[in-house]
């Protein structure tokens, strides 16, 4: 039975994996972008100590936490008491999986 569920969790990713991989890249970029340019706003503006001469370090700032990590929501999700959609389960999955490279493409 375990090995039915896992070629259909399987199955459900690689079908939707277009839409994961827009989330996973768009998202993380758009995260990264947007921590980045608030740390560095925050660094020229004097509230927090950075250099503001160049925005690298807000930038690799925010490629370091753009990364969500939704481990504690897949769990919650994986109940089958509350009946998750299993598409909204396999995009989260999918999502969490490919989030941490392009974070570590963008931090590099």
């Amino acid at each position: 039975m375990l090995g039915c569920t896992r070629l259909l969790v399987q199955r459900r990713f690689f079908q939707n994996l277009s839409t994961i991989i827009l989330f996973a890249v768009v998202g993380t970029i758009v995260s990264t972008f947007l921590v980045g340019s608030v740390i560095y706003g925050f660094s020229v503006a004097g509230v927090i100590p950075l250099d503001s001469s160049s925005p690298l370090q807000s930038f690799l700032f925010g490629a370091l936490i753009s990364a969500v990590d939704p481990v504690a929501t897949l769990s919650i999700m994986g109940h089958p008491e509350l009946q998750c959609d299993p598409l909204l389960y396999s995009l989260v999955f999918g999502e969490s999986v490919l989030n941490d490279a392009v974070a570590i493409v963008l931090f590099k």
